[in-house]
């Protein structure tokens, strides 16, 4: 097959169109004059060896045969390819496929996801709300384009880019006896029963690692699989509950965001945990960092919590 160049097959797509060297020129994205666009369709004959522009007059042309024949296959994708640029440069030809888990979800994404359409009103998010092994399980699947979580450990395969930290806090019901101390002690705590995570999820394992290295044993009152629950349960008073909340990754600015309920009270305990909090961030297959959606998304981000 001969070598058909890009660039002569758009020369000979304006020259059919508009049946004039000098108007084709004029529909051009880029500076090209009349000789160049003549020396395009000179050069696409002599590569099919095939005449498919002839001259009908002194300012007109006229396709041939051969000519029509490949205007009609090419005419669909040069006048679609505009519209399909215009998409692809705003982001908004599909959505960005974003899973996340509840938690993140309500609490670290509300204000990036603000930012994200005030600076790109035409971008699409599609949302799923994951437990966090089915969030690492739908990036890797690809039933989603990149994964808001929480990890202790980054999955093989997988890009990840870290955004800020989830600190520990223990949230009592406000009738409970760990209400009246300024600062419970673990030696305190362990005394009583607690709403946690359920089993190999990050969060439980961020409860775990903080009886593990204060020495004490947990005693569970009920495992749940998301935050909200937990915190619904702890405002009815069934039983203390130690709760993820956000801390910005910057230095230069330390953004939390302490959990407050209604007849609860909060009790920071992160500088409790050795090596330091959980991070937080996004997950993605290699080569979605070419997405235009996912770069902004992941700009917005940054901004509110890197």
């Amino acid at each position: 097959m001969p070598g058909i160049r890009m660039h002569q097959l758009e020369g000979f797509f304006n020259v059919a169109r508009y049946g004039n060297y000098t108007k084709a020129a004029q529909q051009f994205s880029y500076p090209i004059g009349q000789p160049a666009v003549y020396q395009q369709v000179k050069g696409l004959q002599e590569d099919l060896g095939v005449l498919l522009v002839r001259q009908a007059g002194p300012r007109r042309t006229e396709l041939t045969p051969e000519g029509r024949e490949l205007f009609n296959f090419i005419a669909p994708f040069f006048d679609g390819l505009p519209k399909v640029m215009e998409r692809l440069t705003s982001a908004s030809s599909e959505p960005l496929v974003l899973a996340a888990d509840q938690f993140l979800a309500m609490e670290a994404l509300p204000p990036a996801l603000l930012k994200l359409k005030v600076q790109n009103p035409h971008i699409q998010l599609r949302m799923h709300e994951r437990a966090t092994r089915d969030v690492i399980q739908a990036v890797l699947t690809g039933e989603a384009d990149a994964g808001l979580l929480h990890l202790m450990e980054r999955p093989q395969g997988l890009r990840w880019e870290p955004l800020g930290q989830i600190g520990a806090a223990l949230l009592v019901p406000a009738g409970h006896p760990l209400a009246k101390l300024d600062n419970p002690s673990f030696t305190e705590v362990a005394k009583y029963p607690l709403i946690v995570y359920e089993p190999n999820s990050p969060s439980r394992q961020l409860t775990e690692r903080l009886f593990k290295e204060s020495g004490r044993k947990l005693i569970i009152a009920v495992e749940v699989t998301f935050s909200q629950t937990m915190r619904a349960f702890v405002r009815t008073g069934l039983a203390p509950a130690f709760i993820p909340f956000l801390r910005s990754g910057s230095k230069s600015s330390q953004r939390s965001t302490l959990p407050r309920e209604p007849n609860t009270i909060s009790f920071d305990v992160s500088s409790r945990l050795k090596g330091g909090a959980l991070p937080f961030g996004l997950l993605f297959r290699s080569g979605m960092e070419e997405s235009l959606a996912l770069r902004k998304l992941l700009k917005a981000l940054r901004e509110i919590w890197g």
